[in-house]
């Protein structure tokens, strides 16, 4: 379930859950859509993406923590982190099962969905894009002297 916390900043906060309730959201939307994921295959790349995020930026608990913090299951998320992080493991998901899909092709069955050259191009082009959307900077004034 969503937290809103207090409006003490410019920048209201909105944690959606952790990393382990928001794989397991993924998990199920997935699984309705016929991927043959397991949880844990879900939780290692949303943790794995975590990891790539923070290279890039600061988690929101980090601000409000003077210790250091573990990058494990039960890291909560913020709204604006995961609407980042979530395409990207998405799109990791993506060629996860598109590799399996390839994989059981040898067994006789149907091949559905991505690719994986489709699938690896699309994950790719969205890892890409994490670290210029991950770069937020609050807006700010630059004034010129007339000298």
């Amino acid at each position: 379930m969503p937290t809103l916390h207090p409006h003490v900043t410019e920048n209201p906060r909105l944690t959606v859950g952790t990393i382990a309730e928001l794989s397991t959201t993924l998990h199920a939307e997935l699984q309705m859509s016929g991927y043959s994921l397991l949880l844990e295959d879900v939780r290692d790349v949303v943790l794995l993406e975590a990891a790539n995020y923070a290279a890039w930026a600061s988690f929101e608990q980090q601000r409000f923590i003077n210790t250091p913090i573990q990058l494990d299951s039960t890291l909560p998320i913020d709204a604006y982190e995961w609407s980042m992080i979530e395409q990207v493991c998405r799109a990791h998901c993506d060629l996860l099962q598109a590799i399996r899909m390839e994989g059981s092709r040898s067994l006789g069955t149907e091949n559905f969905g991505l690719a994986v050259s489709e699938a690896r191009q699309i994950y790719q082009e969205q890892r890409d894009l994490l670290p210029k959307n991950a770069f937020i900077e609050p807006p700010y004034t630059l004034v010129m002297d007339d000298d």
